[in-house]
């Protein structure tokens, strides 16, 4: 089935269940990410970090599932490269770049020790970008849930 939504001729039905999918995942590490922060001591700073980078990461690729990626899903974890890749079919806010930029890194500070000099105002700073990238991304799909 093929839905109508603004701007766009059609939208199979199979993207949206999709999306839900993929924001479901960015969901889920966004609560690790924060049940870490706020329960465990010491606060595991680098893992804190990849769940947000993570869950930013699952948020925007909900989006290009959504809005239909040429050629499957880019096997990308750069969340700067993977939003130019909707930006023709959906508003970003510029700070979702600078975002990007610094959760970025976070996405190799698991796989590598000590890669990074990270405080507890780093994963706090990490998890609230976090929850912005997943609200963006789970407001425009829950818009679309509705349009239908």
């Amino acid at each position: 089935m093929k839905l109508r939504i603004k701007g766009y001729c059609c939208m199979e039905r199979e993207n949206l269940i999709d999306a839900r999918e993929w924001l479901s995942y960015a969901e889920n590490d966004f609560g690790v990410a924060e049940h870490l922060f706020k329960t465990y001591y010491p606060k595991p700073l680098s893992i804190i970090g990849f769940h947000c980078q993570q869950a930013a990461e699952k948020a925007v690729k909900a989006l290009i599932v959504l809005y239909g990626s040429q050629g499957g899903m880019p096997q990308k974890h750069d969340i700067f490269l993977l939003l130019n890749q909707i930006k023709n079919m959906v508003s970003i806010d510029p700070k979702f770049y600078d975002y990007a930029d610094i959760l970025a890194p976070y996405s190799i500070t698991v796989r590598y020790p000590n890669e990074l000099d990270l405080e507890e105002h780093h994963a706090e700073k990490a998890i609230c970008m976090a929850k912005e990238f997943v609200a963006w991304a789970k407001g425009i799909v829950e818009n679309i849930s509705l349009s239908v």
